[in-house]
């Protein structure tokens, strides 16, 4: 992969993260035992990584649906549950944008 190419995919996961707004970046500050701000307050984006702990679902499936999961999953090289979550970004991204 060339430097090129990852500067354009990091520059477009940051447009994405953006668009998220406070849902996809994180405040960072120190305070002290009153409660007052210590320093300088960072803001950075959520890590890709961040536990998912805030809310659980369980999807049944019926046999078509979790062939296509499967396929889809296998030709973008992600795991189901990641594919579940790229395709659910990726919709709600196009929604937006077609409301505007």
């Amino acid at each position: 992969m060339s430097e090129r190419n990852l500067s354009e995919i990091v520059k477009g996961i940051n447009e994405q993260l953006r668009a998220h707004g406070k849902n996809a970046v994180q405040e960072i500050k120190m305070t002290d035992r009153e409660g007052k701000t210590i320093g300088q307050i960072k803001y950075g984006y959520r890590p890709q990584t961040a536990i998912r702990d805030y809310k659980a679902i369980r999807v049944p499936f019926n046999q078509y649906e979790y062939e296509q999961l499967e396929i889809g999953a296998r030709l973008s090289g992600r795991s189901k549950l990641n594919f579940i979550r790229y395709a659910m970004l990726r919709m709600v991204k196009e929604l937006q944008q077609e409301q505007v």
